[in-house]
């Protein structure tokens, strides 16, 4: 089920309702001018799955994916020109493994390993 982020609220836990249920599936968020902004999915309420952010010009901003609410895998950040801004890894219980960014140029400004 896909639903409009007007559509659903967050409880003082941050979990996403809808219709006084907890949430199961993709809320879309759109900006001031109807441009799809967000795309999340949720399972009882908390992100689990895919995560696709965009800048309001259809422009990928940011994408990823969560299980039960935490960051795992590869996530990657665009600058607004579409130049890849960060790329980063996960393990799988949400702990940084690496990072890398560059500037909206492309070059270089960072490449982080994270110890374990």
């Amino acid at each position: 089920m896909r639903i409009d982020s007007t559509e659903s609220y967050v409880d003082e836990t941050t979990r996403v309702h809808h219709d006084g249920e907890l949430f199961d599936g993709e809320v879309e968020t759109k900006d001031a001018d109807g441009n799809v902004i967000g795309l999340v999915t949720y399972w009882q309420g908390i992100p689990h799955g895919p995560q696709v952010l965009w800048y309001p010009d259809g422009q990928k901003r940011q994408e990823g994916v969560n299980n039960a609410g935490l960051a795992v895998g590869e996530w990657q950040k665009w600058h607004p020109n579409g130049q890849l801004a960060e790329w980063r890894t996960f393990d799988a219980q949400g702990q940084p493994v690496a990072r890398k960014r560059w500037d909206r140029d492309g070059n270089p400004t960072e490449d982080k390993t994270f110890g374990r």
